[in-house]
């Protein structure tokens, strides 16, 4: 014999719960219909009767204007007999029509009364339908308003686009993201043009987009304004304190308190040309580095403690270099300003220069040699009055004529510049590097050494070459009553030394001498003061190229890199952030025939069918109604 299934009570209680719920829903929504054909039943009684007193009402004014019309032709033409009897005329017709008004109303015919009841059917169907259709009309429209304003708005806030670009153009880098996050400080950027300028030019409307996303990721600190510097000179002003330069055109103004950065447009949007052979013209190339420019600029501003640096670069008013070491100078220069270091630039015969006044000084290949004034000027700088704790980089070059004190001074630190330039002997292991000057051929690439300095240079795989360096001999490897001389960059053992003094035409590579070579060398002096050690450095280079615009700026190289990084180790200062930079150059996105064919049958056929049937299916609603 079969058992019956048992039932759970708990599931008989549900049921039960539900089928009141479901008749309470059921009795609500009657009552909610009938309060609704109730609502609509008197406004249509209301109205209906509001008509029929109108009517009426006409009726009787009509009849008024009638007779007040026929008294006043009566009191025009007769006499005053007349007159009275006209008064009294309109008085007996004053008193029938009263009459009149009290006799009960005509009794309708079934065939009224059955087109007045249709006529009641229609006027609450379309008073109900058509105020439904009105309200919901309202509404949508309300709503759309609504969203379409709170979407602009919070777009405006948080930049809600969508990058569709294959190489991330619009985009920013996550460093840049989780540094923006972290700014807690109000700065003001301004562009000095009309927006409508970038929203027009492709390669502007990357730098547009930046700027946005940098607004949107600054929790509300960073500001955007575009300034037609000819209709808005007074708006030019309020950035113009605390910037000693005028502005041009498309240069991006930022300010924080009162420190102003400048950004031009050349330092947004880098143009390479190589020659095209082919055409005898020239090909261009455009790349953006502008986020790399944006964040070094915001972290300057932020900074309230800048490292400033005097960079020397004349001695009595006339540059101190020779013209080929000039661009590296120039490209020097530049990458410390990217990396928000303030920069000077010194004479050295007529500038006065402290370690109160400056964290760092730059002496970069000069070409004659220093006065015993001018060598005075560096020594004393460097012993800052017994305190030491004085910074120093110098470079050397192969443009140089004899230096007799310069070298005096500088083996005075351990540091022994060679008559030669260093070379790669290995030609698997060398570079061909392009420099502005042109390519250089049998280039060694350094090893970075174990040394203080180049801790914080980040692992990578790029390697830093130093084209045309001098050799650099470490006089102090043991350290010698506080000094100590190590190096910071060395060649392979495969290296060899082609000296300055022999034509290149008497040169025999077979004959030269080989071996590993410090092309860049740290020199430190160290005293105790008060219980305390103070040091002052002196960084050493074999050339200024290894800051050649074209090596600096190479994505094949560390150089530009590997320099900062060293810098900020002496001087204290924390990394700016490494951007990628972004090619602008322009792709086409092509598609196949059967693509083609998809997307004109879907935009000519498809799609109006679609919206001709939706708008036949409403027009016979409608028209039912």
């Amino acid at each position: 014999m079969a058992k019956k299934n048992k039932q759970n009570p708990l599931d008989a209680e549900a049921k039960k719960q539900i089928n009141k719920a479901d008749a309470i829903a059921e009795s609500a929504s009657a009552k909610i219909e009938e309060t609704e054909d109730a609502v609509v039943e008197e406004i249509g009684d209301a109205a209906e009767k509001a008509e029929e007193t109108l009517a009426e009402a006409a009726e009787e004014l009509t009849g008024a204007a009638d007779e007040i019309e026929e008294a006043a032709d009566d009191l025009t033409d007769g006499s005053g007999e007349e007159e009275a009897e006209s008064f009294a005329e309109s008085e007996a017709k004053a008193e029938k029509a009263a009459e009149k008004k009290k006799q009960p109303k005509r009794t309708r015919t079934p065939e009224e009364e059955k087109e007045r009841a249709l006529n009641k059917v229609n006027r609450r169907k379309k008073l109900k339908y058509g105020t439904l259709a009105t309200v919901i009309t309202a509404v949508v429209l309300a709503s759309v308003v609504i969203a379409n304003v709170i979407i602009n708005v919070l777009d405006s806030r948080y930049n809600w686009n969508i990058d569709l670009t294959s190489s991330g153009l619009y985009e920013i880098d996550e460093q840049t993201v989780s540094y923006l996050n972290k700014i807690n400080s109000d700065i003001q950027i301004a562009v000095m043009s009309d927006e409508q300028n970038f929203d027009n030019d492709p390669k502007l409307k990357v730098v547009e987009e930046t700027l946005n996303r940098f607004k949107a990721e600054s929790n509300g600190h960073i500001s955007v304004e575009y300034i037609d510097m000819t209709k808005h000179p007074e708006a030019v002003s309020r950035y113009s304190q605390g910037y000693d330069g005028d502005f041009s055109a498309y240069d991006t103004v930022v300010k924080c308190g009162d420190l102003v950065r400048v950004v031009g447009i050349d330092s947004m949007i880098k143009t390479d040309q190589t020659p095209n052979y082919m055409t005898m013209s020239y090909d261009y190339s455009y790349t953006f580095v502008g986020e790399q420019s944006l964040i070094s600029a915001i972290m300057g501003v932020t900074d309230l403690n800048p490292i400033k640096v005097g960079v020397i670069n004349k001695t009595s008013g006339q540059q101190i270099y020779y013209d080929y070491d000039a661009m590296a100078f120039n490209s020097m220069k530049t990458l410390l300003e990217k990396n928000n270091y303030v920069v000077t630039e010194l004479d050295l015969a007529t500038d006065s220069f402290t370690a109160a006044e400056y964290d760092l000084v730059v002496l970069c290949a000069p070409y004659n040699d220093p006065s015993d004034a001018q060598i005075k000027k560096l020594t004393d700088y460097l012993y800052n009055d017994g305190q030491y704790n004085a910074d120093l980089v110098y470079f050397g070059s192969f443009n140089q004529q004899s230096t007799p004190n310069l070298d005096a001074f500088l083996e005075l630190w351990g540091l022994k510049f060679g008559s030669a330039v260093v070379m790669e002997g290995n030609s698997a292991a060398s570079q061909v590097v392009t420099t502005v000057f042109g390519q250089i051929t049998d280039v060694p690439v350094t090893a970075v050494s174990d040394n203080a300095l180049n801790s914080s240079v980040t692992a990578s795989k790029l390697p830093v070459v130093v084209p045309f360096a001098r050799p650099i001999e470490p006089l102090f490897t043991d350290p010698n009553n506080g000094r100590e001389t190590q190096a910071l960059l060395t060649t392979p053992n495969t290296s060899y030394l082609r000296p300055l003094n022999i034509p290149a035409e008497e040169f025999n590579k077979a004959d030269a001498e080989k071996g590993s070579y410090a092309l860049a060398v740290i020199a430190d002096n160290e005293v105790i003061v008060d219980n305390s050690a103070h040091t002052s450095r002196i960084a050493a280079f074999g050339t200024p190229w290894i800051l050649d615009p074209n090596v600096a700026e190479s994505k094949s190289y560390a150089n530009a890199d590997y320099f900062i990084s060293v810098m900020n180790q002496m001087t204290g200062k924390e990394g700016v952030l490494t951007i990628a930079e972004k090619s602008l150059n322009t792709t086409s996105v092509s598609i196949t025939t059967a693509q083609a064919k998809a997307i004109r049958t879907v935009t000519v056929f498809v799609l109006p069918l679609l919206v001709a049937v939706a708008g036949f299916v409403v027009y016979i609603r409608r028209k039912n109604l």
